[in-house]
């Protein structure tokens, strides 16, 4: 069985390349919610330093940037890592565009670069205010100890807003492959972060305090069947890894199955999918 947590930065090059085209839609709700209660823990007109770990392409950093770039005191640390080098150039990508439209953007602070998510070297204890982790703990091989290393970079007060999945009908389409033959289990998000009152519990034991957790629901669009099952199955890391060395055979049925259930939700193309993403924070 493939878990969630094996892959190598590498393993998302692929993805990088269309990643943000793909996340846009399904992202852009969850990412408000979790600026939204970032600011009202600790509003970003008094950061002190900001860091948005496993950034992938740079949805989260952009939209820090753009929604409260103008209020974040020109003092405040900005960054973002993530330890897949082909997402860290997606997100630099963002920064030169940026500055070629406006050179005095905030962006020419943001600090881009590749880092562990469980192992924020260089970042020195309680210099941060704001943490944000857009559905990246998880998928690494010690959720808990992201957590913990977050909370030991902010500041007494700091804030960490970070986000999860409950379920979604393109995870759905994932489980076939098991339906097909059943040592092709689909990686699934840990218990821990796939409810909300469980997320919560998880900051909780992380030490974060006022915590709060909140279901998101997202849709993702797409133009075609083909372009949906060609994303959940073969450039999705760890979908890749479970079709992997499956006879013709078998990748013809699983993706013929697929398609039924994704007709079934969304009965003609372009269509879309629904799904149910969580938000959570808390304080230091």
């Amino acid at each position: 069985m493939v878990n969630i947590s094996d892959t190598t930065g590498t393993d998302w090059e692929t993805m990088a390349k269309m990643y943000k085209k793909l996340t846009v839609g399904v992202s852009s709700k969850p990412i408000t919610a979790m600026l939204n209660m970032a600011n009202a823990y600790l509003p970003f007109s008094e950061a002190s330093g900001i860091h948005d770990n496993g950034c992938g392409p740079g949805n989260v950093i952009e939209r820090i940037v753009s929604d409260y770039g103008g209020v974040i005191p020109s003092t405040a640390s900005l960054s973002a890592s993530d330890f897949a080098p082909a997402m860290v150039e997606r997100a630099r990508g963002l920064k030169t565009e940026a500055l070629e439209k406006d050179p005095s953007s905030p962006w020419g602070r943001v600090d881009v670069k590749v880092g562990d998510a469980m192992n924020l070297q260089g970042v020195k204890d309680g210099s941060l205010s704001h943490v944000t982790a857009g559905w990246v703990y998880f998928l690494t091989p010690d959720p808990m100890k992201c957590l913990k290393e977050s909370k030991r970079v902010l500041k007494d007060g700091g804030v960490l807003s970070c986000s999860s999945w409950q379920s979604s009908q393109w995870m759905d389409t994932m489980k076939i492959p098991a339906k097909v033959r059943p040592d092709l289990q689909h990686p699934s998000v840990p218990t821990e972060w796939a409810s909300a009152p469980a997320l919560k519990a998880e900051l909780e034991k992380a030490g974060f305090r006022d915590v709060q957790a909140q279901e998101v629901e997202v849709t993702m669009e797409f133009d075609t069947y083909d372009a949906l099952l060609e994303l959940c199955f073969e450039v999705m890391p760890h979908m890749a890894a479970v079709m992997k060395g499956i006879s013709e055979e078998e990748r013809t049925k699983v993706l013929s199955l697929a398609r039924e259930m994704v007709e079934s939700y969304s009965p003609t193309e372009p269509g879309k999918l629904t799904g149910i993403a969580l938000v959570a924070g808390g304080r230091k």
